[in-house]
């Protein structure tokens, strides 16, 4: 019966592999295979370390590892078999490979399954993370490209009925007369820069214990008519965007064509909103505080004489 080393030498040199190549591939020094083939194994390290490289030679060889451990276990608790002398046998030539035999193959008995499962995994998670970031890319794109809410509200026409809240309201006949006594001054022109304050009419430097200034914050065209100290100083449609200024020594009298289309600050405080988108009001304010001035009454038709009856 040939020892361990010498049936993985045959093996080896039958599959014409050289020692070098077999070490490289199960990373063992090749003075460790060398003593195993010389079963010289007082060479080897002590414990499961020489079973193991045994076993794994036998392995890369194609052979039966668990016999040729077995068989390493049982030479290593024999005394006689310790030597080099009494493991050796004699082998004949014609145990050479012969030309056209198959080639050594290194492939290890593995189960390469579980690795495979576990790339495939990996990369179906990489795929998902990544198709998600696109996702994230392309809305942050498309909310980048849209136009504000508001922009888009501005832009858009104004429907027919919304242009109905911007038509001058009728005047009663106290404000035609003082219209016609007072030529208002008109508006300056904005400045480059929309939201800029712009005063309504030229700044004369009013200041005083009982001074009026109001600031027209206007977010919708509005008709507007401005009476300072009882005299008329302005009447037209303001833009939106506009920022209107208007000062006075006692009062200042504001009659508005849509009372929701604008903001009103008094001596630099905002107060409640004057009415509704479209509503007309009269709004008088002084250092005191405001007040919003009631439509007045419509006059009484005069009724038809009664005739008499004749006697």
């Amino acid at each position: 019966m040939m020892s361990v080393g010498e049936t993985l030498r045959r093996e080896r040199l039958r599959r014409k592999v050289d020692l070098a190549r077999v070490s490289e591939e199960l990373k063992i020094s090749s003075r460790m295979l060398e003593a195993i083939e010389a079963d010289e194994y007082d060479k080897l390290p002590g414990g499961v370390f020489a079973k193991s490289f045994v076993r794994q030679y036998a392995a890369v060889l194609g052979l039966d590892e668990e016999e040729v451990a077995t068989q390493f276990e049982q030479a290593v608790q024999s005394p006689e078999l310790t030597h080099l002398a009494d493991l050796r046998r004699p082998y004949p030539a014609t145990g050479l490979p012969k030309l056209g035999e198959p080639r050594f193959s290194f492939a290890r008995s593995r189960n390469a399954l579980p690795s495979l499962i576990a790339v495939v995994v990996v990369m179906m998670i990489c795929s998902g993370v990544y198709g998600w970031w696109q996702r994230s890319r392309q809305l942050a794109a498309v909310r980048q490209q849209r136009p504000p809410a508001a922009a888009a509200r501005r832009a858009a026409p104004q429907p027919a009925m919304q242009r109905q809240r911007v038509q001058i309201p009728p005047k009663p006949a106290t404000e035609t007369i003082a219209a016609h006594n007072a030529a208002p001054v008109p508006a300056p022109p904005l400045a480059s820069q929309p939201g800029t304050p712009q005063p309504l009419v030229p700044d004369t430097g009013i200041s005083g214990p009982g001074a009026v200034h109001v600031e027209l914050v206007v977010a919708e065209p509005v008709w507007v008519s401005v009476q300072c100290d009882g005299r008329s100083v302005y009447q037209g449609v303001l833009e939106p965007n506009e920022v209107r200024t208007v000062a006075a020594n006692t009062e200042i009298t504001l009659r508005l064509g849509n009372a929701g289309g604008l903001k009103i600050l008094l001596n630099g405080k905002p107060i409640p909103p004057a009415g509704q988108e479209g509503e007309v009001r009269t709004v008088q304010l002084t250092s005191g505080g405001f007040q919003i001035v009631p439509p007045a009454a419509p006059a009484p038709e005069p009724r038809a004489p009664a005739l008499l009856e004749p006697l």
